[in-house]
């Protein structure tokens, strides 16, 4: 009989207050360490485990923080997720969210200690408080939003983010030309200068099948180039109903396979790792979520080959002409990046006549939206460098710039340094939850700076998007760590190193 696991518990009824303190004793050892890299005199961090990277890159300083007590650990990593989905909604805002997740869990502690209040009812009024008042504070916040009118405007919001006049240059103006359904794909490249090249392509709303396939664990991504791409709207319950056309790319010496289906049974994610170990890669990704049918012809368009549909053919019926090929794949846990080098035009004029037929505004917004993809596509942005720590370095502001400005060209902006939530701060009652917590961004970045008193250009504004997206998961965070009474977590018997390399990384299951 095998050995029990040993478990870590603080029952609520022995000790109702230590749960809650071993937790934010983990919050504050997340959020000390990034909130430090604020603004623009944030500090770097070197990262061993990448090799002596240097950033301030929130997200990827954030993935290498761990505890050795269980509990403050288990209190990381939800407060990591909850700050890895602000990156993943908003695509910047990881070390804001973190910043004041902390100021409210702090404020709540507070108030908790000075009311001695830890009765259920007690805490979960707190709760509502904080949910209540968060909604109050995005209306807020999305009625100070000022919209993109001007290229120079865009610019702006990529140095303020970048801090880099020629990469922000770069930048907003491809922005521009994409308009603000129009996406920058960021890569480092071994020339000595950045540069941009536009590309065709397609993004969709859905991502990896599993986490294992991620070759990019720095940056939770999998990044194939000149790949063999599979679409279909089947299930996959095994590769078997494929297994001749793997074959034919393998005899091809495409070793390199991605697949877009429906969804994928345990069992067919199973032979997918399997063929890994023999040197055959498949890939499995996720069809769209919205307008799937219609969203794969776009791809198919993009690249090559055919759309493999139920209702018109099966798997066994299919040839290698129907295969596309991708000139890069990059898929995330919850979305995905093909580009190819076809002729669109041909889908371009079947969704222009699309939009002539009178569609519901909500189809022609989808319509609109796919259309300006197409005609549009992506732009490439490479980053190069004269030497590698660099061009890691450049590449992370790049990353979150380019995210930054495209949902500042989709919502608008607000100051930035932190002054918006200030503002709401200050019109705020003395005795709401929130009041303290909206100025910790504004207060950190003055601290990083060395100053007490900080003047900001008019010019200096951040994307609302990453300001409501942060401010969101934060309050939503947050309230749910203050309800904890009590944690239960396995006792570790190995390093914790060891333990995070052979722990999933998460990713759809």
């Amino acid at each position: 009989m095998s050995k029990p696991e040993k478990i870590v518990c603080i029952n609520t009824t022995e000790s109702p207050s230590e749960a809650f303190d071993r937790v934010m004793r983990g919050v504050n050892l997340l959020a000390d360490a990034v909130r430090s890299t604020l603004g623009p005199w944030g500090k770097n961090f070197i990262l061993e485990k990448s090799g002596g990277r240097i950033t301030n890159d929130g997200i990827s300083i954030a993935r290498e923080i761990q505890s050795k007590d269980e509990i403050e650990d288990l209190a990381i990593r939800i407060v990591r997720e909850s700050a890895i989905k602000t990156n993943e909604d908003a695509g910047d805002g990881t070390t804001t969210a973190i910043t004041l997740t902390q100021a409210i869990l702090k404020e709540a502690g507070r108030l908790i200690a000075r009311k001695n209040v830890m009765a259920k009812e007690s805490v979960m009024s707190l709760k509502r408080r904080i949910e209540r008042e968060c909604t109050e504070v995005l209306l807020k916040l999305e009625a100070m939003a000022t919209p993109i009118e001007t290229k120079e405007q865009l610019i702006e919001v990529a140095r303020v983010s970048v801090e880099d006049e020629e990469l922000a240059r770069l930048i907003g103006e491809a922005q521009w030309e994409l308009g603000k359904d129009g996406m920058i794909v960021v890569e480092e490249t071994p020339e000595l200068v950045c540069s941009i090249e536009r590309i065709h392509g397609v993004r969709i709303d859905n991502g990896l099948g599993t986490s294992m396939v991620m070759n990019d664990q720095e940056r939770q991504r999998l990044v194939v180039d000149d790949v063999p791409v599979i679409l279909t709207n089947y299930t996959l319950q095994s590769l078997s109903p494929l297994v001749h056309i793997i074959q034919e790319l393998v005899n091809q010496g495409k070793n390199d396979i991605v697949i877009v289906a429906k969804a994928f049974s345990s069992e067919a994610i199973r032979l997918c790792m399997e063929n890994q170990s023999r040197g055959i890669k498949v890939y499995p990704l996720q069809a769209p979520y919205v307008n799937q049918r219609e969203v794969m012809k776009d791809l198919a368009s993009v690249l090559g080959g055919r759309y493999i549909h139920d209702e018109d053919s099966t798997l066994d019926e299919m040839t290698i002409g129907d295969v596309g090929i991708a000139k890069k794949v990059i898929g995330y846990r919850y979305s995905a990046i093909f580009t190819g080098d076809r002729d669109v035009s041909l889908r371009v004029d079947t969704l222009k006549k699309e939009l002539e037929g009178e569609p519901s505004k909500f189809a022609q917004k989808a319509l609109e939206q796919r259309l300006a993809q197409l005609e549009n596509g992506f732009a490439l942005l490479k980053i190069g460098s004269t030497s590698d720590i660099d061009r890691k370095y450049r590449f992370d502001k790049a990353e979150d710039a380019v995210n930054t400005v495209r949902s500042a060209l989709q919502e608008g902006t607000v100051p930035g340094a932190g002054l918006a939530p200030k503002a709401i701060s200050d019109e705020m009652e003395d005795g709401a939850i929130l009041k303290r917590p909206l100025l910790a961004p504004y207060k950190q970045i003055m601290e990083n700076g060395g100053v007490t008193e900080m003047v900001v250009e008019p010019w200096v504004r951040n994307s609302v998007k990453v300001e409501r997206t942060a401010i969101l998961n934060a309050c939503r965070i947050a309230q749910d760590l203050v309800t904890v009474g009590g944690a239960i977590a396995q006792e570790r018997t190995k390093p914790i190193d060891q333990l995070l390399k052979n722990a999933p990384q998460g990713g759809n299951e």
